[in-house]
């Protein structure tokens, strides 16, 4: 409007011929035309962010294509076009790039076609080209096993052997152990012909010859791979947990590098299962197990005896996320300070009542609770319900000194009213004792039993049993239906 407006007022001014006018309105017309022509094509390629004219990938046009249907189109180019080998001694065969050990980045190959250095990439497009290259890398060990199968009916032929680069005998550093030649078809041709496949997107055929073959990776390559390794253990890693402070040492930071194979893209990155076992590892003298206390008391509330000093517990929450938060500091070449978080399981107190006077035996048994007392001492078995004999004392035999019977805390595990017991004597013999009445287990093979080949009981010593406890049968057969399983047995001096 203002251009129309200024217009009028120049021809208010300076008379012109019609011709001049005319020649006016059509360079105007022609301006109008060409900014809004150059707008809508910025429109067109900036929408969805098109490649710009002139852009090949390769020798492939993607110009007015997104990133997304360049990666689609390279990504179906890898696996549907295939490179055709033929020559010396090798039947004719053909691979698809990937078989090849053709390895492709087709998103960064798509973002790089895609990008704009400046908003001027929209005009100076217009008159030139640009070539993307294809972002990949090689697996040798593909590419090497192709060799070899390629040439297997040639005799001779052997496998290339890649460089490696792996920790040293100290486990403080790294070394190169040198690749060696081998024989077979050539895998620079193969790696050539996978490159023109893509580059072309289109079949191809190649003739290739067996002949010696070197490593894909080169002793430099490998030895850029050991520096850069090294130079990653250089970062510090340290967990602190209230005073506590746990750095990692050498040979630690060592064991976090992990090695990829040798190639002309691969750089060594964190192995996150060594983090994870050196974080997890470290986080055992922070952690504390909860134990809950344990207290015995009277009918009258007093305490009569500590049996289990309460501990709070303390678990470390956030090991995964340093495990994660370690191993991505230390891949980028950076230090990690960080810290434990704890949680604390506060324990609690158990207080159990127990029968008047049974703090003066050998369990603290609650008022009517049913118990085993095995005296060692005086060879008795005596039944409790709380504080008060109930069975007994009965008179037994318990292990001969060779085989003692256990001591300790125990109980009733499994009832037989008639059991075939099978052992061992102390010379290596086997015995067998059929039809063993009131067998009552508590703790393994111990348990209190009738022995009705027994002419004496209420005596020790040799001439015992294989550790169990020896009873009259009428004495076994009375604990036998008291007790139920479950009860405690509690075998003393």
């Amino acid at each position: 409007m203002k251009m129309l407006f200024n217009r009028a007022i120049l021809e208010a001014q300076i008379p012109m011929s019609k011709k001049a006018k005319i020649t006016i309105a059509v360079i105007v017309t022609a301006l109008v035309a060409l900014v809004a022509a150059f707008a809508i094509y910025v429109t067109y390629y900036a929408i969805g962010k098109k490649a710009l004219p002139g852009t090949t990938v390769g020798e492939v046009k993607v110009s007015g294509m997104t990133s997304s249907q360049i990666q689609k189109q390279l990504e179906a180019a890898q696996t549907d076009y295939k490179a055709t080998f033929s020559g010396q001694g090798i039947a004719e065969k053909s691979f698809t790039p990937q078989e090849i050990g053709y390895r492709l980045d087709a998103k960064a190959t798509a973002k790089n076609a895609t990008e704009r250095n400046s908003a001027f990439s929209y005009v100076s497009s217009l008159f030139s080209s640009r070539q993307v290259d294809i972002v990949h890398d090689i697996d040798p060990a593909v590419t090497n096993k192709l060799s070899q199968d390629l040439s297997k009916d040639i005799p001779g032929s052997k496998p290339a052997t890649e460089p490696v680069v792996k920790a040293n005998a100290e486990g403080t550093g790294f070394e190169v152990v040198p690749g060696k030649d081998g024989f077979g078809a050539d895998t620079q041709t193969l790696i050539a012909a996978a490159n023109k496949v893509m580059e072309t997107q289109q079949d191809q055929n190649s003739s290739i010859k067996v002949s010696p073959v070197k490593p894909l990776a080169s002793q430099d390559m490998a030895q850029q791979m050991a520096n850069a390794a090294a130079k990653l253990t250089e970062n510090k890693v340290t967990i602190t947990a209230g005073e506590k402070t746990f750095t990692a040492d050498q040979k630690a930071k060592v064991s976090f590098v992990k090695i990829p194979t040798i190639s002309k893209t691969a750089k060594p990155e964190a192995n996150q299962q060594a983090v994870g076992e050196w974080v997890n590892k470290n986080k055992e003298a922070v952690e504390v197990k909860k134990v809950d206390g344990k207290r015995f008391v009277n009918s009258a509330g007093k305490v009569l005896k500590t049996e289990t000093e309460p501990k709070d517990g303390v678990t470390v929450s956030n090991g995964e996320k340093l495990i994660q938060e370690i191993s991505k500091n230390f891949a980028a070449g950076k230090d990690s300070s960080v810290s434990y978080e704890t949680q604390v399981e506060k324990a609690s107190v158990k207080d159990k009542t127990i029968a008047d006077g049974a703090e003066n035996l050998a369990y603290m048994a609650a008022p009517g609770e049913k118990w085993i007392d095995i005296n060692l001492s005086n060879y008795s078995v005596t039944g409790y319900e709380g504080a008060t004999v109930v069975k007994g004392p009965v008179a037994m035999v318990p292990g001969a000194p060779a085989t003692p019977t256990i001591k300790g805390n125990f109980a009733v595990e499994r009832k037989y009213r008639s059991k075939t017991m099978r052992g061992f004597n102390t010379d290596g013999s086997r015995y067998v004792s059929p039809d063993v009445p009131y067998a009552m287990f508590f703790s393994g093979g111990y348990a209190l039993h009738g022995a009705p080949w027994r002419g004496s009981f209420g005596w020790g010593g040799p001439g015992g049993s294989h550790g169990c406890v020896n009873m009259p049968v009428g004495g076994a057969r009375d604990f036998y239906d008291w007790a139920p399983i479950g009860t405690p047995v509690i075998s003393h001096s």
